[in-house]
């Protein structure tokens, strides 16, 4: 491989002095968002000279930069070098078992505690995704996919729930990047979403649990490549 960097895969920008955010802060969240918006695939390496350059900044940060997003599971360190990280189907199984498990008790706690108007307070999310489709770029209805879930978690009330839905759905977000010459795309999801809004105003807890099952289904079954046992685990 050529010492040169490379152009970036995405529009990196120079953080200006009015961002508010240090050098190093920029490299971060300039990176995840890229990561998080579709910008890179699993597996895509990171050169952190290239990472550098695309912030105007230096080697120090951008190696910084990506050992946090080592630790929320979006890049990985092989040997000596970063890459986005590369999700094996055991490890997308078991993320989005995680994730079943946390949207499933937002719905609990949803139904327990959340009055109907803010319930109703989800179909503004809904509409927001209906407005764009067709119109918004992937990584742009990905935004609004996850801010409808984030709102789910919001409601249930529970500070730590909301924590770990946000780092679990980023490690899917980023999964899905994968996915998009070959799932159902932003309408079979918007329609997912409309579906699970549903059952919750009826407060039917166990029909939106189901239609988020079915929801997360497609994306498990595209990473399939060998025949599973009744866990979903490979055999």
């Amino acid at each position: 491989m050529s010492g040169k960097p490379v152009d970036p895969p995405f529009d990196a920008g120079v953080p200006a002095a009015t961002d508010g955010l240090s050098r190093g802060e920029a490299v971060y969240e300039g990176m995840k968002s890229g990561i998080l918006h579709h910008r890179f695939r699993m597996g895509d390496p990171l050169r952190e000279e290239d990472v550098a350059s695309w912030f105007g900044a230096s080697r120090a940060p951008a190696r910084d930069a990506l050992k946090r997003l080592e630790t929320e599971g979006l890049v990985e360190r092989i040997g000596r070098k970063y890459a986005v990280r590369n999700y094996s189907y055991d490890e997308v199984l078991v993320t989005y078992r995680m994730r079943a498990a946390l949207e499933h008790m937002s719905v609990e706690f949803v139904i327990r505690r959340a009055g109907d108007a803010e319930i109703a307070a989800l179909e503004a999310e809904l509409e927001a995704q209906k407005a764009v489709l067709g119109q918004a770029s992937r990584g742009e209805f990905s935004e609004l996919d996850a801010r409808f879930h984030m709102a789910l978690a919001r409601l249930s009330g529970n500070e730590m729930l909301l924590r770990e839905t946000e780092t679990v759905l980023n490690r899917a977000r980023l999964i899905r990047s994968n996915e998009l010459d070959k799932d159902n795309g932003p309408a079979a999801a918007y329609a997912d979403h409309c579906r699970i809004y549903a059952a919750l105003m009826r407060r039917d807890a166990d029909t939106a649990k189901a239609e988020l099952n079915y929801h997360y289904a497609t994306t498990v079954r595209l990473h399939q490549t060998q025949p599973v046992d009744a866990l979903g685990a490979r055999s």
